[in-house]
């Protein structure tokens, strides 16, 4: 295994593990009884809404500056902001780190996907990448609730320290990280645009004069958010990424609301236990996927169908509804990602179908909580399985 990868898949397990290590005490960390569950929410949602909000401009910057260079900065805004949440018991100062722990997210994520997507061996690197990935996010959940006796913020202090261990790894790579062009997978030429080819022999840096006469930051932005419009409003990519809103948007829901729905008949462990089911399920969903010989849209359908029936069996069975839904998810990023490298592998684009899982998993939950007033948990998780179902007649091209 070369350094590279050794890196990202380290980062990713440490990333999702302070990500998940919040849930299980999200209403201790929200004040307790006293705090509606909105408090639970904002805490919650923070760390998806600061991810939806910069995946984008992080992929943009990773295409100009480098990959590496953009994760590794993703990493250290991870540890910082698990240090935050670890030292402070301010609601404001936790919603804020969370963000910031969501924009370290939208920084790592796009970068990692884009090189991950140039490897000749792309598919079955991304189920392993995503493997660890829902193993991060499994172990967080479950030493949060296993470990919330000992204090509701150990797990969160032991991620923290699991990201501060991948930065100082990461440092191994400063020389590469000091100069332009240090990526092990450089963009090939005109793979940077959403809709260019990702069909290469062989890769490309950009030249001095290049760089120096390129357009500023801001103007590629906007030219760039420009095409994301164009992009999510034509063709099949915006399929891609609505797709991905409402089924990670519907699950994000289940998860955000399950530590309270449950408070009555489950304990923290009980809790911590179900939740990470559906990650340890993910594990398996996306190896599965990135040695299957099914086709993308079968792997995505497939998906679908396991975490709309993992919803509705939420209310009985959580262990096997949480297992069936991170089987779900973990088996559908598979498809989707390959979907979207499709049409580009660039930052760009991995950036933009980054914002699409964020934006559901930032917005969905905040918007399915104005329910919440008006109707039981029972009736808003049989709604929001009955949306996604519809995502089953969306033909992704």
């Amino acid at each position: 295994m070369n350094s590279r990868k050794l890196i990202l898949y380290s980062s990713v397990f440490a990333v999702q593990g302070l990500c998940n290590a919040a849930i299980p005490v999200l209403p201790e960390l929200a004040g307790g009884s006293g705090n509606s569950a909105a408090a639970s929410n904002l805490i919650y949602s923070g760390y998806f809404l600061g991810a939806f909000l910069t995946l984008l401009p992080f992929g943009i910057l990773a295409d100009r500056i480098g990959n590496l260079k953009v994760a590794g900065l993703g990493i250290l805004l991870t540890a910082l902001s698990g240090l935050s949440i670890f030292l402070s018991d301010n609601l404001w100062v936790l919603g804020v780190s969370r963000f910031v722990e969501g924009m370290g997210c939208g920084a790592f994520f796009p970068a990692a996907f884009s090189m991950i997507a140039e490897w000749k061996d792309s598919k079955s690197s991304l189920g392993e990448f995503n493997f660890l990935l829902n193993a991060g996010l499994a172990a967080g959940v479950l030493f949060a609730g296993l470990l919330a006796g000992q204090g509701i913020k150990t797990a969160i202090g032991i991620f923290t320290l699991l990201a501060g261990l991948s930065t100082a790894f990461l440092l191994t790579e400063a020389r590469e990280l000091l100069t332009f062009g240090g990526d092990a997978i450089n963009r090939p030429a005109g793979s940077n645009q959403l809709g260019g080819s990702n069909q290469s022999e062989s890769p490309r840096k950009a030249g001095p004069a290049e760089r120096k006469n390129g357009m500023s930051f801001i103007s590629e932005f906007s030219r760039q958010l420009k095409k994301s419009f164009e992009a999510l409003f034509g063709k099949s990519f915006g399929k891609i990424w609505s797709t991905s809103v409402l089924l990670y948007g519907t699950t994000g829901l289940l998860t955000a609301n399950f530590p309270e729905y449950s408070a009555d008949f489950l304990t923290k462990p009980e809790i911590g236990l179900a939740i990470s089911a559906s990650y340890l399920a993910a594990m398996l969903g996306s190896l599965a996927a990135g040695r299957t010989k099914a086709g993308y849209k079968s792997i995505i359908r497939m998906g679908i169908t396991f975490a709309v029936v993992g919803i509705l069996l939420s209310v009985k069975v959580p262990l096997l509804a949480f297992a069936l839904i991170g089987a779900g998810g973990g088996a559908a990023v598979v498809g989707l990602v390959t979907a979207v490298s499709r049409i580009s592998s660039s930052g760009f684009a991995m950036g933009l179908f980054n914002t699409g899982i964020y934006a559901g998993l930032g917005m969905v939950p905040v918007f399915g909580s104005l329910f919440l007033s008006h109707f039981s948990y029972e009736e808003v998780f049989l709604g929001s399985a009955l949306v996604l179902l519809m995502m089953l007649f969306v033909k992704i091209e």
